[in-house]
C-alpha cells in the first residue's frame, strides 16, 4: 500500500488548547499513515489562548500552551501554527481554523481535527476515499471515519450512515460558507460572552423561530441544526478507523467516557475494506433521517423544554424594567435608586446586562467590595 501512496492536497487543521498529551497522540497517528503522503506544510495548528481579553478569565496555563506547540512543531517541523493571543473557545477558535483553510488557503475542502481523536493508519486514505466516493454529491457537506463505536459493523464491508459528532470531519467550502451565513445570529450571540458562559437562552430564543431545534447550545450542536435546516447531508463510516480518546475534557468526564463504551472503542486498520458506494437513495435517506430528527423535537418537545429552561434562566439582553434596576440596586449597592431620573433613563432602554456591567464597574461598588 505504501508503494502507491496517495499525495494529499487538503489542508489539514488541528485545534489545540490545553491538553498536550492527547494532542501529542493525535499527531503520532497522523504521521503513522498509511497509503496518503502528507504535504507538513499543509499542516496547521489553530492554538487558542489562555486567558479572555474581554472578561479577563484564565481557562488554562501559559505552559499548558507552549506545551502543545512544541508537541506540534517536533511532528511536524514544517506545519503551521496559528496561535491566540487570548482565549477564542471552542466555537470562535474552530471558526477561525475554517476560515483560514476556506478563506486564506482558498481550500475547495479541508480535513479538521481536535486534539481527542487519535486515527487508526488507515483514517485519511479512508477519508480521500469518501472524498471520491462523495464528489459526485455536492449536497454531502461532512464526512468523516470514525465510526460508530456501539455498531457490529460488517469486517468485510462499510456502510455510509450518519454523521453523529463533527470529530475528525471533512468539510466542503461551499457548505461551509452556507452553514456560516445561517449561523450569523448564533455568533452574534457567542461574541457576547466566554464561551464556556455563552447565553443559552438566546440560543434557544432563536431556535424557537426555526422549523428545526435541538435542546443543546454548543457549535456542534447549533452546525448539525443549520446542515439539516440547509438540506446538507452529513455522512460517515459505520466501521471505526479511529478512536476517540477525550475522557478529559469539555463534554467529557472519565465517567461518562466509560460509560459511553468509548474506552473499547478501537481503530480498523485495513483501508481496503469495500465502501458501500453512495447513491442518490442513500444520501437522501441520510438527509432526511437528520432533518426529522431535529424536525420532530421541534414539533413535540422544544416547547416544553424551552418553557423549563426559561423558568430558571434569564436573558441578560432582555430590557431591563423598573423591579430589575430596584433588585440590582438593592443588591449591588444596597440602597434605591437616587432619583426617577434612573429608571427613566434605564428602565426599557438598556440591557440588564449592560446595567449591571455599569453598576459593577463603578467606583461606588468597587469602593464597597474589596476583593478578599
Amino acid at each position: 500500500m505504501a508503494d502507491a501512496a496517495h499525495v494529499m492536497d487538503a489542508p489539514i487543521v488541528i485545534f489545540g488548547f490545553d491538553r498536550p498529551n492527547y494532542l501529542g497522540r493525535l499527531c503520532a497517528s497522523l504521521k503513522a499513515q498509511q497509503g496518503v503522503t502528507l504535504d507538513e506544510r499543509r499542516i496547521c495548528l489553530l492554538q487558542d489562548g489562555p486567558v479572555s481579553r474581554r472578561s479577563g478569565v484564565r481557562y488554562a496555563e501559559d505552559a499548558a500552551m507552549a506545551e502543545s506547540v512544541t508537541v506540534f512543531r517536533a511532528a511536524f517541523p514544517q506545519g503551521q501554527v496559528l496561535a491566540s493571543a487570548e482565549n477564542l473557545g471552542i466555537a470562535l477558535n474552530i471558526r477561525r481554523g475554517e476560515a483560514h483553510a476556506f478563506e486564506t488557503l482558498g481550500a475547495e475542502i479541508a480535513y479538521f481535527f481536535e486534539d481527542d481523536l487519535e486515527l487508526g493508519p488507515a483514517y485519511l486514505l479512508m477519508m480521500e476515499r469518501l472524498r471520491a466516493a462523495f464528489a459526485p454529491f455536492p449536497e454531502v457537506g461532512y464526512f468523516a471515519a470514525y465510526g460508530d463505536h456501539r455498531a457490529i459493523p460488517d469486517p468485510n464491508r462499510v456502510r455510509l450512515v450518519p454523521l453523529d459528532h463533527h470529530w475528525g470531519f471533512a468539510l466542503r467550502r461551499d457548505a461551509w460558507q452556507r452553514i456560516q451565513a445561517w449561523l450569523r445570529p448564533y455568533f452574534a450571540i457567542l461574541e457576547k460572552t466566554d464561551y464556556p458562559n455563552r447565553n443559552h437562552l438566546a440560543v434557544y430564543r432563536f431556535l424557537e423561530g426555526q422549523e428545526m431545534a435541538i435542546d443543546k447550545s454548543s457549535q456542534d450542536a447549533l452546525k448539525a441544526v443549520a446542515c439539516a435546516q440547509l438540506g446538507i447531508a452529513r455522512a460517515m463510516t459505520d466501521t471505526c478507523f479511529a478512536r476517540y480518546i477525550g475522557e478529559k475534557g469539555a463534554s467529557f468526564s472519565e465517567r461518562r467516557f466509560r460509560e459511553m463504551g468509548y474506552d473499547r472503542m478501537e481503530a480498523v486498520e485495513r483501508g481496503d475494506l469495500p465502501v458501500e458506494p453512495p447513491s442518490v437513495e442513500r444520501v437522501t435517506a441520510i438527509l432526511r433521517r437528520q432533518q426529522e430528527h431535529f424536525r420532530r423535537f421541534r414539533q413535540l418537545e422544544f416547547g416544553g423544554f424551552l418553557q423549563r429552561y426559561s423558568a430558571r434562566h434569564w436573558d441578560p439582553e432582555r430590557m431591563a424594567t423598573r423591579e430589575d434596576i430596584e433588585q440590582l440596586y438593592r443588591l449591588l449597592l444596597d440602597r434605591l435608586p437616587e432619583g426617577d431620573h434612573i429608571y427613566e433613563q434605564y428602565a426599557g432602554r438598556s440591557p440588564v446586562r449592560q446595567l449591571r456591567n455599569i453598576m459593577l464597574n463603578s467606583r461606588e461598588y468597587r469602593g464597597r467590595n474589596f476583593r478578599e
